[in-house]
């Protein structure tokens, strides 16, 4: 039997989407002469991914809900998504929204490629929630816990990383 290679190689863990795997691999492979290209396709994949509702294309003629999930995390996809549609994790719809959102990836990777092609080069239009650059700025080098990442991490934590309401510098995220 055939395990698709990113469900395969980290089965149960529900890290990464499984669908993004596969496009970010080839885009090292693509743009290996030139860092700033992957890095460019990379991030325009990510961002997109955070912010587009899947499913687009709706597999076997079904009606699924689409939903924007604000992160890459497979496990937060899902259950958003599950939620959203009020369906368990075995069901049929939960598994043909994961092939709807596999063959949605697939159709903005290659149009990112084809892009590139024709431009000789590539640039990210789409860009990672504005709260990354404000948690980083202080997160990544001066306030404890120091952390890396593009993630929106307010999107999963909110207020339970820290007691906004007691706080003058997130006061204002509330």
């Amino acid at each position: 039997m055939f395990r698709p290679f990113s469900s395969g190689v980290r089965p149960g863990w529900a890290s990464i989407c499984g669908a993004l795997v596969p496009p970010l691999a080839l885009f090292g492979v693509v743009a290996a002469h030139d860092n700033a290209i992957m890095n460019q396709l990379s991030d325009e994949l990510m961002a997109w991914y955070q912010k587009f509702p899947f499913p687009e294309y709706q597999p076997g003629g079904m009606n699924l809900p689409q939903v924007s999930i604000d992160s890459s995390l497979c496990h937060v996809s899902v259950t958003k998504w599950m939620k959203e549609a009020g369906v368990a994790r075995g069901s049929d719809e939960r598994k043909h929204r994961c092939g709807g959102l596999t063959a949605d990836t697939v159709m903005k990777s290659v149009q990112m490629l084809n892009e590139m092609a024709d431009k000789g080069t590539f640039e990210a239009t789409t860009k990672a929630a504005p709260i990354v650059a404000t948690c980083m700025g202080c997160h990544s080098t001066a306030v404890e816990p120091l952390t890396h990442g593009k993630e929106n991490c307010m999107s999963c934590h909110g207020s339970k990383l820290i007691n906004l309401e007691d706080c003058q510098t997130h006061g204002h995220l509330l």
